[in-house]
């Protein structure tokens, strides 16, 4: 897969991807009691798709839970929903902001979200990829906050979260999450 990139922007209710708020309507029956919302991006392959990755609501939970294959952090794969109003599978202090559409060429220093290529890594360490790739998993995308907008709450301690695609099933994980 080549290489595409997505900015943080603004909210903009015309832009179907998002970071924040409340979940999708149509995925609330899905989210298990301890996750919280985190955001819900277009799937880069398949058109009216959308990934959602939901987050473990206890910090301490998710910081020991940070590799595949025991990550706090689940991707649910589904149709485009308007955001719904369970405000209590929000993350109060991360505001809504947009996802842009996605370019072949980013057009700044700071990454938000990159899909495909080579992951930049924040710690070149082999333990966070070594088990995805046995089990037949590749590099898919990942969000890193460094690409965040001004004024929003780092849920992965100004970090980045990688996402891994099954090389037959083509379905779609959190593989782990890195930190500085």
């Amino acid at each position: 897969m080549k290489e595409l990139f997505a900015k943080c922007i603004s909210h903009d209710s015309g832009i179907k991807g998002r970071i924040g708020g409340n979940p999708p309507q149509s995925i609330g029956e899905q989210i298990p009691d301890e996750y919280m919302f985190y955001a819900t991006l277009v799937h880069p392959e398949k058109e009216n798709i959308m990934l959602t990755i939901l987050i473990h609501n206890n910090f301490e939970t998710l910081i020991e839970n940070n590799i595949y294959p025991s990550i706090a952090v689940k991707v649910i794969e589904h149709k485009y929903s308007e955001m719904g109003s369970n405000i209590h599978k929000a993350i109060t202090n991360l505001p809504v902001n947009s996802i842009s559409d996605y370019k072949e060429i980013q057009d700044n220093d700071f990454q938000f979200i990159k899909v495909g290529g080579e992951p930049r890594f924040i710690q070149y360490k082999d333990y966070y990829y070594e088990e995805l790739e046995r089990n037949g998993y590749s590099f898919f995308l990942q969000i890193d906050e460094e690409g965040y907008r001004q004024d929003m709450e780092y849920v992965f301690m100004y970090g980045a979260l990688y996402l891994y695609k099954h090389n037959v099933t083509g379905k779609i994980i959190a593989g782990f999450w890195q930190y500085s």
